[in-house]
């Protein structure tokens, strides 16, 4: 964006003076050579050169996102995310009096000061983005259609509800420079039978299996979905966990994303509601896979990523739980398999069988 903007920017300048000088380096390699640097990029950078040279490759686009490729090694490393290193806040060394709006966890604490949209948050003269793990991938976009959401019921019920949300603490941008994405794509919200939500007999685990011919597999690889309510004392609690595939892995780390809720069902309130990523180690992730909740094996660190106190309308709860797990199809086959089987066409749940039989129609 920066590298063919029309408008001055203080990246631009700098971006192709590298750009200027990769260029000429690629110059004096063989086209085998290039081929091998380029296969050596993220797969989400590579897609970008072979979906744009259908004709031969641009030696400039090839400069470019080796660049970005270089860059996004950097920029989306988990290690000091998940090391949570806050001494080393960018964002505490230009407002330091924000550590006060921290909880224990590093939830921010919002209220009227903070003007959100769903790309960031902006506070005086400054735009501060969403946690690295609220983005889809951990690496790409934020995960806009949750965020909206969260906002939007933030605006509508923060008079009664106390909302917080993890925020990056390694980057922070002037506000000028804020600019919105919109992104075309869909996803789809879940129904829920609210009957049983208060009937204390009607608790344990569910667990839903991905179709591995699923279309969603082809970027988010998942084995399974836990969903598991119990009871005690007057208090349901309902906790899901998205199981990732062994070969969804991330530097070192396998990431579930997990959610937690408290529902009183004396006072017949939802009062509790936050999300988070539990983060397992490369070598011990296998005994995530071979074991289950409620008795399943212990993650490295659960960071998290938002939260929600007060008296929780439970279709936007059911809404914002949709939408946190994007890509993830197993939430409404949990939630609605009936509206699963309507909104979802066998192109979608199983691709393999699907494409088979159009091939067997020729």
């Amino acid at each position: 964006e920066y590298f063919y903007a029309t408008n001055s920017h203080p990246i631009s300048n700098l971006l192709h003076e590298i750009v200027d000088g990769t260029l000429k380096y690629l110059e004096l390699m063989s086209e085998e050579e290039i081929h091998t640097l380029i296969n050596s990029f993220p797969q989400v950078i590579k897609s970008m050169i072979e979906a744009n040279s259908p004709e031969g490759l641009n030696l400039e686009r090839v400069a470019l996102y080796y660049v970005i490729a270089e860059i996004y090694k950097r920029y989306f490393s988990l290690k000091r995310v998940i090391k949570g290193e806050i001494d080393k806040s960018k964002v505490l060394k230009i407002y330091p009096e924000l550590r006060e709006r921290l909880d224990k966890d590093g939830l921010l604490y919002l209220d009227d000061r903070f003007q959100l949209f769903d790309g960031g948050i902006i506070y005086k003269d400054h735009c501060l983005y969403y946690h690295q793990l609220l983005r889809r991938g951990y690496s790409s976009n934020p995960n806009f259609d949750f965020l909206g959401r969260f906002i939007k019921y933030y605006h509508e019920s923060h008079l009664t509800n106390q909302f917080r949300v993890a925020i990056d603490h390694y980057r922070i941008i002037p506000k000028e420079f804020y600019a919105k994405i919109i992104e075309l794509d869909t996803w789809y919200g879940a129904h829920f039978d609210k009957e049983k939500i208060d009937d204390p007999n009607q608790a344990g685990l569910t667990v839903v299996k991905r179709n591995k011919g699923s279309l969603f597999e082809h970027e988010n690889h998942l084995d399974r979905t836990e969903f598991y309510w119990s009871y005690s004392k007057g208090i349901k609690t309902f906790e899901v966990e998205e199981i990732s595939s062994p070969e969804e892995l991330h530097e070192q780390y396998y990431l579930n994303r997990y959610i937690h809720s408290e529902r009183d069902i004396r006072n017949k309130t939802l009062r509790h509601f936050d999300g988070a990523v539990k983060v397992y180690l490369k070598e011990s992730y296998k005994q995530r896979i071979e074991s289950k909740m409620p008795n399943e094996y212990k993650s490295f660190k659960k960071i998290k990523l938002f939260r929600i106190d007060g008296n929780i309308n439970i279709d936007t709860w059911i809404n914002l739980i949709s939408f946190f797990y994007k890509s993830n199809e197993m939430i409404i086959e949990y939630f609605d398999p009936e509206g699963f089987k309507e909104k979802f066409s066998e192109r979608i749940r199983d691709f393999k069988s699907w494409k088979k039989k159009q091939s067997s129609k020729f």
